[in-house]
């Protein structure tokens, strides 16, 4: 399991992006996964239907403007400036992802992220805890599942 990561010269970028206000949560999710990762010719609705997006992850609270994220809104702020909240999203097995030519698209597995918050930082590094309390199936291409995790193997 990885996390998908688009890498600009040395700096490493999640995709995702700031929604409007007025924008519902998961269609604009959907939406800016299709700007950021389908090809230039996938603007439709068609292509916004096959991001499976699961369930939210966690949610980290800026309370001021300061760049520190906390895992809650701390007692005394009312209002905070930004939530930015982490989805579990399943890729579907013939979607097509594009990056621009100067930008590489990268795979960066779990055991890679965890308890690695110097390099990944506080949220990504949270990753593989947040992860933890799932359990996965792994599918061949005829529907049979050929692993699970965590750590067994296929059901019989």
């Amino acid at each position: 399991m990885s996390l998908c990561s688009v890498q600009h010269g040395s700096h490493n970028f999640r995709p995702g992006d700031y929604l409007r206000a007025e924008d519902d949560e998961i269609s604009g999710f959907k939406k800016r996964l299709n700007e950021r990762l389908g090809p230039a010719n996938s603007q439709s609705d068609d292509a916004n239907s096959d991001w499976d997006i699961a369930e939210t992850l966690a949610q980290w609270w800026r309370p001021n403007f300061e760049t520190f994220m906390y895992p809650f809104i701390p007692a005394h702020i009312t209002r905070p400036k930004e939530c930015k909240k982490l989805y579990l999203i399943q890729l579907p097995s013939s979607k097509v992802l594009s990056v621009p030519k100067n930008m590489k698209l990268l795979a960066v597995p779990l055991f890679e992220l965890y308890d690695n918050s110097g390099r990944y930082g506080p949220q990504l590094s949270a990753i593989p805890h947040l992860l933890s309390r799932y359990n996965f199936e792994f599918v061949d291409e005829d529907g049979q599942v050929t692993a699970v995790t965590p750590g067994s193997g296929p059901y019989k």
